[in-house]
């Protein structure tokens, strides 16, 4: 049988996740000089980037089909995957009762796509190796938004209304801080562990700062609070590992102290958006969604199809559009969309999906305590609120990291219980005597 040569997959797999991750290309092709808002929802045809995707997941997909025996086995440890199966099973035959069967069709295909890179990804390295392509990867990201800002800033600042914004590789200022957010995470929870070492942890160490500055001059207020929560979910992660009783108290004084500057938040939300320039309104989020959850109402067994229900004017969602006053291109929330398209049958089974994964990798804190094992905590609540205002979940990055997330519980298993088998072979061994 044909064996890939295991350095050309490390290869594959971060130049893989870069793309998906933040690649310049919709930017480049769509969006003009001057920095102004790129209307998604209304681009040139764009046929480089599917192109591109498509390549990347049939090599993906090939990989796979060599392994496909290695890959069902560790499958199979994961009953719960079953759920996202049955999720991905009811997305691409929703062109049946789409509005736009057509689109559904070709965007499934694309979707399942990203899930074959999702799954060799997860499963087809260790833990370890995940990780460290997913911090290279991100590092990558933030040097290109980097260079995008400072250098070529026609492209990589936004003019008005966002005027001096920085957006990176993005099309929108608000993706950059969403990204930016995470990777300041992932790589403060980087420099404690033993990924890498001396000059490579150092240079992680500079991307974090790096990404920090790039959250605060993207000026996206949802990027500064996701960055805090994380950094706040790291603490209490932590607080996870200590005994019992010592957990307890310093659990229960994290949520007292969050739960109480989120109530003085709510009293004040009128001053404290303000100072952002914004309004306690969410930006007319609160005239839309009322509006989306009538239209779930319309049809809530299967929804509109994946992509049905946004489209060109004339379909389902122009009753939004006529509400709101402009021409709304998605739902501005990741788990609204959910319903949208696959209505409470697709909800039910992501949801499901997502809480198992929430408690067994909380559960894979507390067990290991380990700080690699807090990687899938840390995306989870970037994901959960890098959802609330932008509709992001079905994005080929965020599902990609979803997918990995949803898996990773038994990797970390493994990683823990491997090398508690190594600390205790290397101490029958120095007991019997070589090193004395």
């Amino acid at each position: 049988m044909l064996r890939i040569p295991r350095y050309l997959e490390y290869i594959f797999i971060c130049i893989a996740l870069w793309f998906f991750i933040g690649n310049p290309v919709n930017l480049l092709v769509n969006g003009a000089s001057g920095g102004q808002i790129v209307d998604v929802s209304a681009r040139r045809s764009n046929s480089l980037l599917p192109i591109l995707s498509m390549g990347i997941f049939a090599i993906s997909s090939a990989i796979l089909f060599f392994r496909w025996k290695f890959i069902l086995t560790r499958l199979r440890a994961n009953p719960q995957f079953l759920l996202l199966i049955g999720f991905l099973f009811v997305i691409s035959i929703s062109s049946l009762w789409s509005f736009y069967p057509s689109i559904t069709s070709r965007r499934s295909i694309l979707f399942l796509g990203s899930t074959t890179l999702a799954v060799l990804f997860s499963l087809g390295f260790t833990f370890k190796q995940q990780l460290r392509f997913l911090i290279i990867a991100l590092c990558v990201n933030v040097l290109l938004c980097f260079i995008f800002g400072l250098l070529i800033p026609q492209y990589g600042v936004m003019s008005a209304p966002h005027t001096g914004a920085w957006r990176g590789v993005y099309t929108h200022k608000n993706k950059l801080g969403a990204q930016m957010a995470l990777t300041t995470g992932v790589l403060l929870v980087t420099q404690y562990t033993h990924l890498f070492k001396d000059r490579a942890l150092l240079a992680t160490r500079f991307f974090m700062v790096l990404s920090f500055f790039m959250v605060v001059a993207s000026t996206s207020t949802n990027g500064l609070i996701t960055t805090i929560a994380i950094i706040l979910t790291f603490v209490v992660c932590n607080a996870l590992k200590l005994n019992y009783r010592a957990m307890v108290i310093a659990v229960s004084s994290i949520i007292f102290i969050t739960s109480s500057f989120s109530l003085y938040m709510q009293a004040n939300a009128d001053v404290i958006f303000g100072l952002f320039g914004k309004g306690s309104d969410l930006t007319g989020r609160d005239d839309i969604w009322p509006a989306l959850w009538h239209m779930v109402s319309q049809k809530p067994l299967l929804g509109y199809g994946y992509k049905g229900f946004w489209g060109p004017f004339g379909g389902p969602a122009d009753f939004v559009r006529q509400i709101a006053g402009w021409p709304v291109p998605n739902a501005h929330n990741g788990f609204i969309e959910i319903f949208l398209a696959v209505g409470w049958i697709g909800a039910i089974l992501f949801f499901s999906n997502f809480l198992i994964t929430t408690v067994k990798s909380l559960q894979m804190v507390r067990l290991t305590k380990e700080n690699y094992s807090i990687f899938p905590v840390i995306f989870l609540v970037f994901m959960v609120l890098s959802n609330l205002t932008e509709s992001n979940l079905f994005q080929f990055d965020t599902w990609i990291l979803y997918v990995w997330a949803s898996l990773s519980p038994l990797q970390v298993a493994a990683t823990y219980f491997e090398s508690q088998s190594e600390s205790l072979d290397k101490l029958e061994f120095r007991s019997s005597g070589y090193f004395s």
